[in-house]
């Protein structure tokens, strides 16, 4: 069935399925973590609480599982993408090194799994530890490091401290939580959080050491971090690192507070940002597995200038081509239709970020008190869902020549509609929980859960292999669009989780100000040079 999906959809899924990997092995490595570097080291002060470790082993072979069903439907998905891309035989693509390496994975995954359910006991440890490392061996090896002529072992060596970083960082938060949850007794607040803060001290040490010779690398030049896709979504991953580093020494100060009650809640709330934020993180590191370094991109490396006359703010585009235009030019004038196209893209995006800038900021009303009318805010998110049905697709029902279903063969089309419709319930969903028709937390974090994955898909989306510095320069506005909307989306979610406070104030100030921003930058989104 893959084979049948356009060729971009396959590489995009190829991309979740990466990132999906990458998650599930970075919980079953921060399993491991759990068990070696706190119940372990910590038996004798957790009072031989075996509940715990079982439960954290019981973790540990959920994601070791998950990992090789993930990589069992990855190897599945790249086949397909090598058979219809290439035009090769399958048998021919079954023996691509990266095929036969997941194959690997996905065995120690389940050697993983196995070991893990043994309870850790003697032989089964020493079996889980060796299957993760294998686990870890065969992602280096299917990656750019092992793909490399010059330098291989360099960038082997790199890649494997900056998965085995990150993994036990992020990996491990969760098992913190577990631990925080589990350990009730006088003072075992603090000493898990100060326990698991050493041990992501060093965790974040290889993975920044990692980052460091990565950098190096792949990217060499300042030119090549701001000119390139590869270095861009490098750049976002050094913000949103900067924020979980953030966040790591907020929740190290909060574990030492007095107020120890205070104090671990706070962590808590501040672990769990740390974790929507790492899950996208590990999201962009597929996304980039799945370009060439900015090293290999010299030819279509964009200038500064350029970037800069293509971002430079102008008036937006509130007026577009009508669709009869767009019609009879796409068949006299291929360059007038790619101008028109282009021109009408601006519109709608310019529109939408009228609405999104007007959504944050009557957010931002209704958060101080005083205009309880804002309130209804959400139930723009309709007008805008209308907008996109109706403006979208200019060829497709209702202003174009093609029927409603005619054209939900196109994948563009259909991502258009489906976004459309979802805004419907979407709105009318979190206007209920503004208005307290809905009152449960749980309502209330669908708003942020559904930011966060729109902003992860932002940040995530394809990178054409064709007219690269073209569709490099239309995207570059994606990079800072995604990082607001990653935290707006987790601010929301610390505003709603946290208890009255500081924390709760800032969180509620700062998300609507970032949804603003994502408006902003939609307003002045262009695909055509200043004049075009």
């Amino acid at each position: 069935m893959l084979t049948t999906l356009p060729s971009d959809i396959v590489a995009f899924l190829a991309v979740i399925l990466r990132g999906l990997q990458l998650s599930a092995q970075a919980i079953m490595l921060g399993g491991v973590l759990f068990v070696l570097g706190f119940t372990r080291p910590m038996a004798a002060r957790l009072a031989g609480d075996g509940n715990l470790e079982a439960t954290g082993l019981r973790w540990t072979a959920m994601a070791a599982l998950s990992l090789a069903a993930v990589v069992g439907v990855a190897i599945a998905a790249n086949l397909a993408q090598l058979v219809a891309g290439l035009d090769i035989a399958p048998d021919d693509a079954a023996g691509a090194d990266f095929v036969r390496w997941n194959l690997v994975m996905a065995a120690a995954a389940l050697a993983a799994a196995a070991a893990a359910r043994s309870a850790g006991k003697g032989p089964a440890l020493a079996a889980l530890v060796i299957a993760s490392a294998v686990v870890v061996a065969a992602s280096v090896l299917s990656s750019h490091a092992f793909a490399r002529l010059d330098d291989r072992p360099f960038f082997m060596v790199a890649d494997a401290l900056h998965q085995i970083g990150a993994c036990l960082w992020i990996g491990g938060i969760p098992f913190m939580l577990l631990a925080l949850a589990r350990e009730t007794g006088p003072g075992a607040g603090l000493m898990v959080s100060l326990r698991f803060s050493h041990l992501f001290t060093w965790a974040v040490a290889i993975l920044l050491a990692g980052a460091a010779l990565l950098a190096w690398g792949y990217i060499a030049t300042p030119g090549a971090l701001i000119g390139t896709a590869y270095g861009i979504m490098t750049g976002a991953k050094i913000t949103l690192l900067g924020v979980l580093l953030t966040l790591a020494a907020m929740n190290r100060r909060s574990a030492r507070s007095e107020a120890e009650d205070i104090g671990q809640i706070r962590l808590r709330r501040f672990a769990e940002v740390e974790i929507g934020i790492g899950l996208t993180v590990l999201m962009i590191a597929a996304s980039m597995a799945s370009q060439p370094p900015a090293i290999d991109q010299g030819p279509f490396q964009a200038t500064v200038h350029e970037i800069v006359e293509r971002m430079a703010p102008t008036w937006p585009r509130l007026a577009s081509p009508p669709p009869e235009t767009l019609a009879s030019v796409s068949q006299t004038s291929s360059e007038a239709a790619h101008i028109a196209d282009k021109q009408w893209s601006e519109f709608n995006h310019n529109w939408a970020g009228l609405f999104v800038m007007a959504m944050g900021l009557l957010a931002l009303a209704h958060g101080t008190g005083k205009a309880r009318w804002a309130g209804h805010w959400p139930l723009l998110f309709i007008v805008l869902g209308v907008a996109i049905i109706i403006r979208s697709d200019p060829e497709s029902w209702p202003i174009g020549p093609l029927g409603f279903f005619e054209t939900l063969a196109d994948p563009e089309v259909f991502q258009h509609r489906v976004v459309g419709l979802l805004l419907f319930p979407f709105g009318l969903f979190e206007w209920a929980v503004r208005n307290d028709r809905l009152k449960s937390e749980r309502s209330a974090l669908i708003f942020p859960v559904l930011c966060a994955i729109g902003a992860m898909l932002l940040l995530v989306h394809n990178h054409t292999l064709t007219d690269v510095k073209e569709r490099f320069l239309i995207e570059f506005s994606h990079i800072p669009m995604g990082i607001f909307g990653v935290l707006s989306a987790w601010f929301r979610w610390l505003e709603i989780r946290s208890n009255p406070g500081p924390v709760k104030r800032f969180a509620a100030l700062a998300w609507p100000i970032c949804f603003a921003m994502v408006g902003l930058l939609l307003l002045f989104y262009r695909e055509l040079p200043i004049g075009g």
